[in-house]
């Protein structure tokens, strides 16, 4: 052995030392479009309509198959006692609500609560949710970023 690392194509390419370099490289730009992708994608994840700030708009990835239905998931952050998001479609129509409990000690603050969705929110790919954050003696306003930890979609078994 002349003390010189061989690269894994057993000299073939004529570069030696060199390539364990460049494969560390390639794997670093790999992990940095990956990553850019995931930013890109995430950001897009949840649209909301600009004019009405209450309103989010989450894509499906694909329609349910038979016997699923789509739900959402929603982590709510820590709110105030008594204080409450609402779930509703577009039109107002109530799906659910969502509220943190009293955190015990040990426990995280955020609590996921699991939402059934009429099969008629579904429209052209994507649901779209009405969310208003409700606290006693003032008025509904759209949720800030720190009380909704994460919103998701997810498919679930049914029986018919």
């Amino acid at each position: 052995m002349t003390g010189k690392m061989m690269c894994g194509l057993r000299g073939l390419c004529g570069l030696r030392g060199l390539c364990g370099l460049r494969k560390l490289r390639l794997r670093l730009a790999s992990v940095i479009v990956v990553l850019m992708c995931s930013a890109a994608c995430m950001s897009s994840a949840i649209a909301e309509d600009e004019t009405r700030p209450n309103l989010i708009e989450l894509p499906i990835t694909r329609p349910p198959a038979n016997g699923e239905a789509v739900w959402v998931q929603i982590r709510a952050g820590a709110l105030p006692r008594g204080t409450e998001i609402r779930i509703s479609t577009p039109d107002g129509v109530l799906l659910g609500t969502a509220s943190s409990f009293p955190a015990l000690s040990g426990q995280e603050e955020a609590v996921t609560h699991t939402i059934p969705l009429p099969q008629n929110v579904i429209t052209s790919g994507r649901v779209r949710l009405r969310l208003e954050v409700e606290a006693p003696g003032e008025p509904a306003r759209a949720p800030q970023p720190r009380e909704i930890e994460s919103i998701d979609l997810i498919y679930v078994p049914i029986s018919k």
